[in-house]
């Protein structure tokens, strides 16, 4: 194989490699104006220092559903959600004001979307999460995610339910 082909050829595997890369480690996002017009699932404020969630997820939590994640986010055990659906948790501080908690900033936007053959890792969802300033927080799904929705294996991974 002639100089020039080799180069053209390891050129080629770099590109691939940098694409595949790319792809791995792509981001999910939905912004705020969309998913706020999704389902409200729930809202719930972690207020206790000693609650054993408080550190990170102290705060408001608010739980919005897409509508592929409606139906199934409304069951409970033995629930499956189909490919397509996105669950976006948004965790606010809460400020006490004259006896009532109110959201001060933003702390945390996070998202789990379903798709079974992106994510076989995480038994089909991806995990994803954004700090205040908007830089991505979520370095490794699998562990720093995963592993503790593996606990709701029976509602498919997923914590929340549907607040009637």
């Amino acid at each position: 194989m002639g100089k020039r082909k080799k180069i053209l050829v390891a050129s080629a595997w770099v590109l691939v490699f940098f694409i595949t890369t790319l792809i791995a480690f792509a981001q999910y996002r939905v912004d705020s104006e969309t998913y706020r017009g999704w389902n409200h699932v729930k809202s719930m404020v972690i207020f206790d220092e000693n609650h054993p969630l408080y550190n990170p997820f102290g705060g408001i939590h608010h739980v919005y559903a897409n509508k592929e994640a409606l139906d199934s986010v409304k069951q409970g055990e033995g629930r499956v959600f189909p490919d397509g659906s996105v669950l976006t948790f948004v965790l606010y501080e809460h400020v006490e004001d004259n006896g009532a908690y109110l959201e001060g900033k933003k702390k945390i936007e996070a998202f789990m979307v379903k798709d079974s053959k992106k994510y076989k890792d995480t038994a089909g969802w991806g995990f994803f999460a954004y700090g205040a300033d908007g830089k991505s927080i979520v370095k490794d799904m699998k562990n720093e995610c995963f592993n503790c929705h593996a606990q709701v294996k029976s509602k498919d991974y997923v914590f929340s339910q549907w607040t009637q």
